[in-house]
């Protein structure tokens, strides 16, 4: 029994400390990023900067508004992936349901393509893109994007939706039919509320990948009215000189997005799986 109890207390003693060790391997360059926005330059540039900024300034967030067009940044990064987002998310869920509920001629060879198209790398497609998109008349112009990023967007989250629609049982459709509901609204209203935990986490992740995107955005914007927050960040490097501060504080202020948009889906992904339960 005394034995039984030692091995207990050792088995959570050692997860709990692999989570701690975990956590604050995870949480410290957030930490350290928050401090860095925080810490004056003359403490920010030592040979050995401190843990804990003896002096809190807000000089670097004043200069980040007032001095720089970050915030006209972080409106394009909000409009591009916002609209990116929602159109995707329709193409994605009307192509993934018609992919696993229909059947018609190259219905495999469609639902390989989109895997394949994903696996392309960027670094690959950024010169037909940018000819393609200037040929257009986008040239330095954000909305060039908005063409751009469903090309990686629309085979990542049909790929991901194809799994959720797949593990919606098919009978399901077939009573709502019986009950009067054509193929689009039996979709509507049985399938997408099933897979709505799932349609949150692939509309999260398409945001994420959108807000994130840096290639493309460099390539595509080059004055500040038109970049996104992501080029915007990059720009306060010069050479091999960062200001760090404006970085730091810029980084902080682009992660908020995100952040929030994490936490809400988070508890809407709890709403929606007993929504889709009881239904």
């Amino acid at each position: 029994m005394v034995i039984s109890k030692k091995s207990k207390v050792i088995k959570y003693g050692l997860t709990y400390g692999i989570l701690g060790i975990s956590l604050i391997f995870t949480l410290f360059p957030f930490y350290w990023m928050v401090k860095s926005s925080l810490t004056i330059n003359k403490e920010m540039y030592l040979p050995r900067p401190q843990l804990i900024p003896t002096t809190i300034t807000f000089d670097h967030y004043i200069s980040l508004f007032k001095e720089t067009q970050f915030m006209r940044n972080m409106y394009n990064s909000l409009y591009i992936a916002t609209i990116t987002t929602v159109v995707c998310l329709v193409i994605s869920i009307l192509g993934s349901y018609a992919l696993t509920r229909l059947r018609f001629p190259l219905r495999k060879f469609l639902g390989q393509s989109i895997i394949v198209s994903y696996l392309l790398p960027t670094a690959v497609l950024f010169i037909p893109m940018y000819v393609a998109v200037s040929a257009l008349g986008f040239n330095d112009n954000k909305n060039g994007l908005l063409i751009i990023y469903p090309t990686f967007v629309v085979p990542y989250c049909c790929y991901m939706l194809n799994s959720y629609f797949k593990a919606v049982p098919y009978s399901l459709e077939e009573a709502a039919m019986i009950d009067g509901c054509n193929r689009f609204m039996s979709m509507v209203k049985v399938v997408l509320p099933i897979a709505a935990p799932g349609i949150a986490v692939v509309a999260t992740f398409a945001f994420t990948m959108c807000w994130n995107e840096y290639l493309y955005a460099l390539i595509m914007t080059t004055s500040p009215l038109q970049q996104t927050v992501t080029v915007g960040i990059s720009s306060f490097k010069f050479s091999d000189h960062a200001i760090w501060g404006l970085i730091m504080s810029a980084s902080v202020i682009a992660s908020l997005p995100v952040v929030i948009l994490y936490v809400l889906a988070q508890s809407w992904l709890i709403s929606g799986h007993a929504d889709g339960g009881v239904k």
